[in-house]
């Protein structure tokens, strides 16, 4: 039943009320990894209209909640990285899964400024939702 309530705390984190108290709790270290008690049923191509939604969706959120701050290089251009791949978990109800790259990097030369990885989850036939968000440092070389 582990599994079960995860995904209830996700749920409720999405829908529910007490968002605040579930924030830390339910911080994946790292999202592209299945967790423990994930079970990997299979994966699925995401359409081009529904890639395109969730552009969208982490877009909005990253400009509300990620990307407040002024002063943001105006030479920088926003680019989007969307995995293909679809994890689809098995319980109650099934849970999609994906993880979106969002960054800025400089116009001129193509580097890459700063980089974020979305979490987007999807709970049976509800709308995409931003789970997590987090900074990814950049490459040193």
């Amino acid at each position: 039943m582990q599994k079960h309530s995860f995904f209830a705390q996700i749920r409720r984190r999405l829908f529910g009320e007490d968002v605040g108290a579930l924030a830390d709790t339910l911080l994946i270290e790292e999202p592209e990894k299945p967790l423990e008690d994930e079970y990997i049923q299979g994966t699925e191509v995401i359409q081009l209209a529904e890639q395109l939604q969730m552009i969208r969706i982490v877009d909005e959120h990253t400009k509300q909640f990620v990307f407040t701050m002024k002063g943001l290089d105006p030479a920088w251009v926003k680019g989007f990285v969307l995995q293909n791949e679809i994890f689809v978990t098995q319980g109650e109800e099934p849970v999609y899964r994906s993880n979106m790259e969002v960054f800025y990097q400089d116009g001129q030369t193509g580097e890459k400024k700063m980089t974020y990885q979305a979490n987007l989850i999807r709970f049976a036939d509800d709308s995409w939702r931003v789970f997590q968000v987090k900074g990814v440092m950049p490459s040193s070389k």
